[in-house]
């Protein structure tokens, strides 16, 4: 047999942790027992360089980025190193591949009409010009009203919530007062694939019974 294994993305805005470390070991026993058996296994990963906990730890650090992204990626690979973490190959979602993967994907996906835009209205900080997603924003949340909550859920009560609800909202970035500004955003129309993707889901045999 021919397998592609990986296991969940790091996150490259810190360290690995005790709880990363366990998902790889156990991911490379399964996959040396495999090659044992005279399977092909590629084994693979890379860090998720991508999202707004990493742009907000660059700026506290005072470097871009692209600087703390290959930092991380540095001490990623050798932490794993250090435990003989067998990959094939150790990548990063920040790279040529990927995005020339995600353009094409997303090109057919425009190309058969399954991108629809939508117009929507998002918190906007008025003095670094940016929209502030869930991240780059804290407030008081709308549900038990605890202050100095994130801006798609609260810690005190678990409530979700969009970051137009929160009171008081405060940017994360500036500590500026955001205003309210509409914005085009495009979304993948998952509701043409439903019946098709339940009954791979159900009947391919891909995914175990009990997922």
């Amino acid at each position: 047999r021919t397998m592609l294994v990986t296991c969940a993305l790091p996150y490259a805005n810190g360290s690995i942790h005790l709880g990363h470390m366990l998902e790889h070991i156990q991911a490379d026993i399964w996959v040396r027992y495999q090659r044992m058996r005279g399977h092909q296994v590629h084994f693979i990963c890379a860090d998720d360089a991508h999202g707004t906990p990493i742009m907000l730890k660059a700026q506290q650090m005072g470097i871009t980025p692209e600087e703390m992204i290959a930092a991380v990626s540095k001490e990623h690979q050798t932490d794993f190193a250090g435990f003989n973490i067998s990959f094939d190959n150790y990548h990063s979602t920040h790279s040529d591949e990927n995005r020339e993967l995600a353009e094409l994907i997303y090109g057919r996906l425009k190309d058969g009409g399954f991108i629809k835009g939508r117009t929507i209205t998002q918190l906007f900080d008025p003095e670094k010009s940016m929209f502030l997603p869930d991240r780059f924003v804290k407030g008081t949340c709308p549900k038990c009203k605890s202050p100095e909550q994130y801006g798609d859920n609260c810690d005190s009560c678990g409530a979700t919530y969009s970051p137009t609800e929160l009171i008081d909202p405060k940017s994360a970035v500036s500590g500026a007062t955001p205003v309210m500004k509409d914005s085009e955003h495009f979304f993948f129309d998952l509701p043409q694939f439903e019946t098709w993707l339940a009954g791979w889901v159900r009947g391919s045999g891909a995914i175990q019974e009990e997922m």
